[in-house]
């Protein structure tokens, strides 16, 4: 019965001209694609989440204190003085 009424539904798109299939289209594939994309944006925020770093683990690179900050400052101003040359 599914698909009976399905085949139905796409014999009628598929002969509706093609500025109406593609309105249709943007209209209701559209937002169900965004839907479905927060649905799994959301479902790996909380996996990671669930699933992130254990509290001993080092931290990443680049997300130390300040000290870290101000010796990349330094480098890099070495590496932009050592271009100049």
């Amino acid at each position: 019965m599914v698909a009976e009424w399905w085949n139905d539904v796409e014999l009628w798109v598929s002969g509706l001209a093609f500025p109406l299939q593609f309105a249709l289209v943007m209209v209701l594939l559209g937002p169900f694609c965004v839907v479905v994309a927060w649905a799994i944006d959301r479902a790996v925020d909380h996996a990671s989440t669930w699933f992130g770093p254990a509290p001993g683990d080092e931290e990443p690179i680049g997300t130390g204190s300040d000290d870290d900050a101000d010796a990349a400052d330094e480098r890099s101003a070495d590496l932009v003085d050592s271009a100049s040359r």
